[in-house]
């Protein structure tokens, strides 16, 4: 009967070998795991969204290390939401970067879902950071949904939110 459980693991697990782990190799792994907040005096601090949505500037580099050391300087946290996929700020920014896909992300989307899941991405955002402090760079988060999905889906999607919420169903 053993035989055949073992035999059975192996197929659904396609043949991969199991990794082995260790105390020490969690120990080493909790410590590479880092969380955003370490210092209780930062998670204090009320936390800013730079969003950058829409077309990029070109000197977006200079206006987003700006715009964080003003945040810094008015002891707020900084949280940076861009629409672009900019490696180059990913790996060069000392803030957390959100991103909120375009419609040239995600074309075989319909427009409504598209809208319906760039709202809600937004909202968990918004309350993943518990932002107090919005700076918009570029648009605004409707003015950027108008210009992916056309300002008659946008309405649509803002009467249908506000119906939810009436309604007490969960808003996104």
């Amino acid at each position: 009967m053993r035989w055949i459980i073992d035999r059975a693991g192996w197929y659904f697990s396609l043949g991969r070998s199991r990794r082995i782990t260790s105390a020490i190799d969690l120990a080493e792994e909790e410590k590479s795991l880092k969380y955003v907040f370490h210092d209780p005096t930062l998670e204090a601090n009320p936390r800013s969204l730079i969003s950058v949505l829409g077309t990029m500037p070109d000197n977006l580099v200079e206006i987003l290390d700006t715009a964080v050391q003003a945040c810094r300087d008015q002891a707020e946290f900084p949280i940076a939401i861009l629409s672009e996929l900019r490696l180059d700020l990913i790996a060069a920014r000392s803030v957390p970067l959100e991103f909120i896909p375009t419609r040239r992300h995600l074309p075989s989307v319909p427009a409504e879902i598209y809208g319906r899941y760039i709202r809600q991405r937004w909202s968990l955002i918004m309350a993943k950071w518990d932002v107090s402090n919005e700076i918009a760079l570029s648009s605004s988060i409707d003015e950027f949904l108008a210009d992916q999905i056309g300002a008659d889906v946008v309405q649509q999607l803002t009467c249908e939110q506000s119906r939810h919420a009436k309604d007490g169903q969960r808003e996104y």
